[in-house]
């Protein structure tokens, strides 16, 4: 039976044309991916782009045209999750807009300055999970090395997935640590991406890094797991293929880790189930 592979997060924006990213996930044998919108940040706000800035309310609104026009265009291959803005005084309407979306199927949040930190720490992003829940929306939450800060809002919201970007971006082993700790909240997950960055290996099949992915295995179990590659975000050394062979090639991870981790999970969380009863 043929793995289905699903990518939970490209910048599709980076490679503007649609067809070109399909081509290469048909020849890496890559079924569907998540298109999360960004095209870098803004030089005089500092807010991410494409996003409309908010006069006086020290927010911003994500917009996402490209993910939208390829989801809508090739809806199998394709779906995309909306970055939101916890100070955006429409927040509410903008999450009900997302779980409205045919083929947007998510939300995320970018707490990675000392000051968004500081908010979240504060609660100040219960609005965010509030809507989610409403609407059955997962979170997905890059919070730069402080994990740790979601457990209160998952806890709030036991019903909302909530996915941990980017392994948590752990800088030494007792942050990695703080990450295996959340695995006691059981809607909490984990997005495996830029292990090779995070665990400072960039030679090819990237061992230390898979050390620590069974590691996480371990913790959270192979269903509250997922892979991305977020390719157009590479820094080091190796490719979009290198990033999925090292473990779907893997003699160390079994069939059952594999399918899990590289598309179950993310099609389970995001509802999004595939379109091919014979692939797994």
């Amino acid at each position: 039976m043929a793995l289905d592979v699903v990518d939970a997060q490209i910048h599709l924006h980076r490679t503007p044309d649609a067809e070109q990213t399909l081509a290469a996930m048909n020849a890496l044998g890559i079924r569907a991916a998540v298109i999360d919108e960004f095209a870098g940040f803004d030089a005089d706000t500092g807010h991410p782009e494409p996003a409309v800035a908010l006069p006086g309310a020290r927010a911003f609104r994500p917009t996402a045209p490209a993910a939208e026009a390829a989801a809508a265009r090739y809806p199998e291959r394709f779906a995309y999750l909306l970055r939101v803005h916890h100070r955006d005084p429409e927040l509410a309407a903008g999450i009900r807009a997302v779980a409205e979306a045919p083929h947007a199927r998510a939300v995320r949040i970018v707490a990675a300055g000392d000051g968004d930190l500081g908010e979240l720490a504060r609660g100040d992003y219960g609005p965010v999970f509030d809507a989610a829940a409403d609407h059955g929306l997962p979170v997905f939450a890059m919070t730069a090395r402080n994990g740790h800060l979601l457990r209160p809002y998952a806890k709030a919201h036991p019903d909302t997935a909530v996915v941990l970007d980017h392994i948590g971006m752990p800088a030494d082993d007792g942050e990695f640590q703080d990450v295996l700790r959340l695995s006691d909240q059981p809607n909490i997950l984990v997005k495996w991406a830029h292990g090779p960055e995070v665990f400072g290996t960039d030679e090819y099949p990237f061992t230390p890094a898979l050390d620590r992915l069974l590691d996480v295995l371990a913790a959270f179990g192979r269903e509250r797991v997922m892979w991305a590659s977020d390719h157009t975000t590479i820094t080091g050394d190796h490719s979009w293929a290198d990033e999925l062979f090292a473990l779907r090639e893997s003699g160390r991870l079994g069939a059952e880790d594999k399918e899990w981790l590289l598309g179950r999970t993310v099609r389970t969380v995001l509802d999004w189930p595939s379109p091919d009863p014979g692939v797994r």
